[in-house]
């Protein structure tokens, strides 16, 4: 078979025609309701079938897999063989490619922070001045950065995306009025996506706030150290924390209007955001001897009935689990699961 390390390589080149890569194709993969997903998992069960075979597996006409099996192939999931005159197609491990995708994205994340550092070597150097056309100007104490945030937050109308890590601009009281600014707004339906630091967790507070404005419509992901701390108004302003020692002589901050510096935060919070997991109530929680199984089952692209036969369960038990570990993960579909509980060394 062809080498995982080229398949990865494969993965970059299935661009968008703007140059942004497009995960979509990766992720069907491991979706057992999407077409390419459900073929992928026929092969995984049914090893070197012909197309014929795999039309009556799958109950689709042999056009339509055979459609499936090219861009497959294409994305270096399976592999077509001729054996005497007939073409068969077999699989590459699931697990081998699912991780092999896990460790381009964090070398991508990686990237992006070399990336962020040296905008952030930029962002300490900028003043007013007539090249910037006052898209920009410095921030220097600490309750004027508190003023900005809150003052963004008051005036968005559609949305604010918002990276919080520390160290942070207020405790306690100051804290709490930020956090019902935030619930306030979202009420009036301004959307909120945020991005937090994973040590959120352990920082009882700052959860308990984050879940409370989830259950009330906002978006809130994590990554293990996201390289800046910045909140964007409506895709028009923004305000970028740089440092939070006072006792410096350059900005802590920096007020950021219409530009192409704008243009450049409101991306890369994106890429960030599309990176991140989605915030989980309970991470730490010991993980099951059986929810381990579906986990690595489910990961294989296994159906809920072949768990349930496999592990000599119902069904409905099987349902109702794999809910509950989605939720418990803090994922949205199957192949994020995995990737989340590969992440926390579950699997």
């Amino acid at each position: 078979m062809v080498g995982i390390g080229v398949a990865v390589r494969q993965q970059h080149s299935l661009m968008t025609t703007n140059g942004s890569m497009s995960l979509t194709s990766f992720q069907q993969l491991f979706e057992h309701d999407s077409p390419h997903g459900r073929t992928y998992a026929a092969l995984v069960a049914h090893p070197r079938s012909t197309l014929a075979e795999l039309a009556a597996h799958l109950d689709r006409p042999t056009t339509a897999v055979a459609a499936s099996l090219e861009a497959l192939c294409e994305m270096q999931a399976v592999v077509r063989i001729d054996t005497n005159g007939v073409a068969v197609w077999d699989a590459h491990a699931p697990e081998v490619l699912s991780e092999a995708e896990s460790r381009r994205r964090q070398q991508e994340i990686a990237r992006m922070h070399a990336a962020a550092a040296r905008l952030g070597e930029t962002f300490r150097s900028v003043r007013r001045s007539s090249r910037g056309a006052g898209t920009t100007a410095p921030i220097y104490e600490i309750r004027d950065m508190v003023a900005e945030f809150e003052e963004l937050q008051q005036s968005a109308r559609s949305g604010v995306r918002l990276v919080e890590r520390g160290p942070f601009l207020c405790e306690g009281e100051r804290a709490e009025r930020l956090f019902e600014l935030k619930s306030a707004r979202i009420a009036s339906g301004v959307r909120y996506q945020t991005l937090y630091q994973d040590n959120i967790y352990q920082d009882a507070d700052r959860l308990r706030f984050a879940l409370s404005t989830n259950s009330a419509g906002a978006q809130a992901r994590t990554l293990p150290d996201p390289p800046l701390k910045v909140i964007i108004a409506d895709g028009e302003r923004a305000a970028l924390m740089l440092h939070h020692d006072e006792r410096r002589g350059d900005p802590i901050g920096i007020r950021v209007g219409a530009s192409p510096m704008l243009d450049l935060l409101i991306h890369t919070f994106d890429v960030l955001f599309a990176m991140a997991a989605p915030i989980s109530v309970n991470p730490n929680e010991p993980l099951e001897e059986r929810d381990r199984a579906i986990l690595t089952l489910m990961g294989l692209g296994a159906t809920d009935d072949t768990i349930a036969r496999r592990l000599g369960m119902s069904r409905r038990t099987v349902v109702r689990r794999t809910a509950a570990l989605l939720e418990r993960l803090g994922a949205s579909t199957r192949f994020q699961a995995g990737v989340q509980a590969m992440r926390r060394g579950w699997l």
